[in-house]
């Protein structure tokens, strides 16, 4: 059996929670739709869950490494992997706990648009 959750995203660094318990060994399933644009200084850029294209992040964002803009996730507390969700992840949760879900965003930066509405499917462990 499998359990779908809708949410909206909100353009913004700060952790949101998607209600949605996750349980190492499941399928994880994560669809983002629509267009949001992080913070880019005096101008907007309008991605979607995939970030803005070869605008890597640096040391001070949510995920180094991601595109800018990225749609990301954790499952669990504050010390929790942080995941490169995009716009389509599909995968084996490594972690159980909450599924938590933000913009790949600099610490500093507070000029968000947008959001993603994101699809969230979780399959039992012995469905696949």
């Amino acid at each position: 059996m499998s359990l779908t959750v809708v949410r909206m995203a909100r353009p913004s660094r700060d952790w949101q929670e998607t209600y949605v318990r996750v349980k190492k060994g499941q399928r994880l399933v994560v669809d983002a739709e629509g267009a949001w644009s992080p913070d880019l200084g005096n101008r907007t850029g309008w991605c979607g869950g995939d970030g803005v294209p070869s605008l890597i992040a640096g040391g001070e964002f949510t995920m180094p490494g991601a595109n800018v803009g990225a749609l990301v996730g954790r499952i669990g507390g504050g010390d929790a992997t942080v995941l490169a969700l995009g716009h389509r992840y599909d995968n084996i949760a490594q972690d159980d706990g909450v599924l938590f879900i933000a913009m790949n965003e600099h610490e500093g930066r507070r000029n968000q648009a947008g959001s993603l509405l994101v699809t969230i499917i979780l399959f039992d462990a012995d469905e696949e």
